[in-house]
């Protein structure tokens, strides 16, 4: 990619300041460059609430359909390293986009501004449990300077938003018949829900940092009103995610097979998120988890392995990661632009009929080995089925 072609191709299309009012708030000098393979965008941002926005930047290769949001380094550049994301560009069709919104910074407020749920991080607020009437629900465009502590994986759930866009789906990163298309930008949770965060929801008295497991998805999503994915996205109201929408007023859910895989991958097409071979300071797996003998051993506090390029961490090892998804009957992907997997097909033989029944995981855990521990491997329990290595994070698919 030469400096000369990427420059022609690069077009600023997004300035948008909604909910600001009257407050001045400009974006101007914006610049991009090309060198070895990195792409440097500068930028200014004047005006008298300044500091009370974000700049926003994605760009999409548009022969190929990926999309990237470049890693901000700093309040007036940003540097993205096409090589190390793994994303061939095709130089002469490449859009940019930009955009600037407010939000506030670490607030408390129940009700954020309508800016705000631009934010690239999502939060609730669990800390009044259950006997709460609503559960605070906050956007903000940081991680806090202090990291993610203990509170965000006790006391509140924290959602990373991820844009939407296409991949290709499964374990041949090559057969352009399984391309997914994600049409509409959903929040991911940064880690998979604790103890602490289900004992908050379902008034119990687990605590801690490690991954809620030896729960169901009727558990999750109930096992009447719930089981009907994807005719109907409903939960039950003594859900987990019946109470979760409740007390927020958002419809929270399991995230779709896909947008698990998609989110996982972060841009890659490796056997992991990280490269082809498996890197213990990336996940827990079998042989670095703890005694084979002692399953509880086996299950790490969340967070503590290296994130995904988009900052989720433990997509791969610790617990397998429950889905919305019923699986086929021949266990066979769900392609295509905004999949929803399979329905509950009541047909053919005694066995097809329970296999459709099953509900899919994702990403393996510190129980097994590391090439069942990959950003394509699956596998399928039944909906009433729960143990230790199973557990979930959330997703909140945006309009």
């Amino acid at each position: 990619m030469t400096m000369r072609s990427f420059q022609k191709a690069f077009c600023v299309l997004l300035f948008s300041l909604e909910g600001l009012g009257a407050i001045a708030v400009t974006i101007s000098d914006v610049t991009a460059r090309t060198q070895n393979g990195k792409v440097d965008i500068g930028y200014s941002i004047t005006g008298a609430d300044a500091t009370n926005t974000a700049l926003v930047v994605t760009m999409i290769d548009n022969d190929t359909g990926k999309v990237h949001t470049p890693t901000e380094e700093g309040r007036h550049r940003i540097t993205w390293d096409t090589a190390m994301k793994g994303l061939n560009l095709v130089s002469s069709n490449v859009t940019a986009t930009v955009s600037l919104v407010r939000y506030s910074v670490w607030q408390d407020s129940a009700i954020p501004t309508e800016a705000a749920k631009e934010g690239l991080y999502c939060v609730i607020d669990l800390s009044e449990g259950p006997d709460a009437t609503q559960w605070p629900v906050s956007y903000c465009s940081a991680v806090p300077p202090d990291g993610w502590t203990a509170e965000y994986k006790t006391m509140k759930l924290v959602l990373r938003r991820i844009e939407a866009g296409t991949f290709i789906m499964g374990y041949d990163q090559s057969d352009e018949s399984h391309r997914v298309t994600l049409t509409k930008p959903f929040y991911m949770g940064v880690f998979e829900v604790t103890e602490k965060q289900f004992a908050l929801v379902m008034d119990s008295t687990m605590g801690g940092n490690y991954p809620i497991g030896s729960i169901s998805y009727d558990v999750i999503r109930g096992s009447s009103s719930g089981a009907w994915w994807p005719a109907s996205s409903a939960v039950d109201a003594s859900s987990f995610l019946g109470r979760l929408r409740a007390k927020t007023g958002l419809d929270f859910d399991l995230p779709t097979e896909a947008q698990w895989e998609y989110a996982c991958r972060a841009g890659t097409t490796t056997t992991y998120y990280w490269g082809n071979a498996m890197d213990d300071a990336c996940a827990w797996y079998k042989d670095n988890s703890g005694s084979k003998w002692t399953y509880s051993e086996k299950i790490h506090p969340v967070g503590t392995k290296l994130p995904n390029a988009w900052g989720l961490y433990d997509m791969i090892g610790n617990v397998w990661e429950m889905c919305r998804d019923a699986s086929s009957a021949g266990g066979v992907l769900a392609y295509g632009t905004d999949p929803r997997g399979w329905g509950l097909e009541f047909v053919g033989t005694y066995v097809d009929r329970r296999l459709s029944m099953m509900r899919v995981s994702r990403g393996g855990s510190g129980a097994v080995k590391s090439d069942c521990c990959t950003s394509s491997n699956r596998e399928a329990n039944f909906s009433s089925d729960s143990n230790s290595f199973r557990g979930f994070r959330l997703s909140l698919t945006l309009p």
